[in-house]
């Protein structure tokens, strides 16, 4: 330790070390240091790869390449490698017991010396924060692990959140703690977007870092370790979640007073059952049985993504419509559900008016859809005299509605297709109707005397 000198320690620049303490003494790990000129050459392979993928190369040529590339990595690897390790012999790498080929600082193992100074190549220099976020979504969309809308949130976090902060441009293993935590807070500020708008990116930016660890682009996620309780968030801003009793009397009301069509029926229905607006779309004539509906599938638009990540392009198909499962678990998603009788009267005009159509509410020959249902809701909202309300708080209504009127919350879980009570609370929350002699039970608990 005493050989140690202490001025070339102290002059050199904080990215070089990592600290560690042992035995009381403070000690400098180096760490591999990639400038400028390395970045250069970095890029000049780049434009080699760019050649050998997209040139018509007459024959040999395309090996040669692929030699010079080779060569110029493991010189390139060698020499940042050697930044953190000055007191290496020639051969830099090791060969384990196991017979794979090992580096350490940073660690790394493969199954040959090649396969090594790859791994090493895109650690320092092949994954920008950017560049892995769209791996990432690309992995999600290839494993079909997630919805098309799941995917389209990804990709709209990256593009509105992600591509605005330092980290965008960064490589991914040169992202540290202090990056996040600088970002997180100016993020929340004095409370500028809310818990759940901190969530949604704070589980995207965990995903890109787990897949990262995972590709062995960087050591471990730190991701998770990173304190967030002394951010602020801004409150959720209080939004009505069913009509009102007399504001869903009024809008029934006024449907009933227009020309009907298979967007009037099915905003009816939607108010006198628990349905989910995909659900009432995929509705057939034949899956009714007297007063039961049994809903076994959903309507969804779609768009399906694409990307490109050599060229870290993302395409968009078109939107179409898909049938699927109810959303959810099936096994709670796909139920029977009681109608009354005014529902079974709006039933029966919508298969009066469209006798052969393959779903029940169809306008134009063609299946209701999502962005038309919420056109139409808003502009006889407005014709009946009642704040508007988006689609799915209709589905808010009636559960609303059945539970103010004593209807048992085990039934409402059922009806309304969820897996656990605390959803069915959440439904439930708003209060349709004020309580029968409010007045007086206020004035007999705080009256005095």
């Amino acid at each position: 330790m005493n050989n140690v000198n202490k001025d070339a320690i102290a002059s050199a620049p904080p990215s070089v070390f990592a600290s560690s303490y042992h035995n009381n003494f403070k000690i400098k790990k180096l760490q591999c240091i990639v400038n400028e000129e390395d970045k250069e050459e970095s890029r000049d392979i780049s434009q080699l790869n760019k050649i050998l993928k997209s040139a018509t190369l007459v024959s040999g040529d395309g090996g040669e390449i692929i030699n010079m590339i080779s060569k110029k990595k493991t010189k390139l690897v060698e020499k940042v490698y050697r930044t953190a390790h000055p007191r290496a012999k020639e051969e830099l790498f090791y060969k384990g017991s196991d017979g794979r080929w090992k580096s350490k600082n940073p660690t790394f193992s493969a199954k040959s010396r090649e396969e090594l100074v790859e791994k090493l190549y895109n650690f320092f220099f092949s994954h920008t924060f950017e560049e892995v976020y769209l791996e990432w979504v690309d992995m999600r969309i290839r494993h079909g692990v997630k919805s098309n809308k799941t995917i389209q949130e990804d990709l709209t976090l990256l593009k509105n959140v992600f591509k605005n902060e330092p980290i965008a441009q960064m490589q991914i293993a040169d992202i540290k703690k202090r990056d996040i935590k600088y970002m997180f807070e100016r993020w929340t500020g004095p409370g500028l977007i809310t818990r759940k708008a901190f969530v949604n990116r704070k589980s995207a930016l965990n995903g890109v870092f787990i897949y990262a660890a995972e590709n062995e682009y960087i050591p471990l996620n730190f991701i998770p370790s990173i304190g967030t309780t002394e951010l602020k968030f801004k409150e959720p801003r209080h939004i009505n979640k069913a009509f009102h009793l007399e504001d869903r009397d009024a809008l029934l009301k006024h449907l009933k007073s227009i020309k009907q069509d298979g967007y009037t029926l099915a905003i009816q229905l939607a108010l006198y059952s628990t349905f989910r607006v995909g659900e009432l779309r995929a509705i057939r004539y034949e899956d009714i049985r007297g007063n039961i509906l049994t809903i076994k599938h959903q309507l969804v638009e779609e768009s399906v993504y694409s990307i490109d990540t050599k060229k870290m392009k993302v395409t968009k198909a078109p939107r179409h419509i898909n049938e699927k499962l109810p959303k959810g678990n099936s096994h709670f998603s796909v139920r029977e559900i009681y109608l009354v009788p005014e529902a079974l009267a709006i039933i029966e005009k919508a298969h009066e008016l469209n006798p052969d159509g393959e779903y029940l509410f169809m306008c134009h020959g063609r299946t209701i859809n999502n962005d038309t249902f919420n056109e139409r809701l808003r502009k006889y909202c407005a014709d009946a005299g009642v704040p508007y309300l988006s689609s799915h708080k209709l589905r808010f209504t009636v559960a609303s509605t059945l539970r103010a009127a004593g209807v048992d919350i085990a039934y409402l879980q059922k009806t309304l297709g969820h897996s656990n009570r605390a959803m069915t609370e959440h439904y439930i929350y708003e209060t349709v109707a004020e309580p029968e002699g409010i007045e007086n039970q206020l004035m007999n608990a705080l009256s005095i005397g």
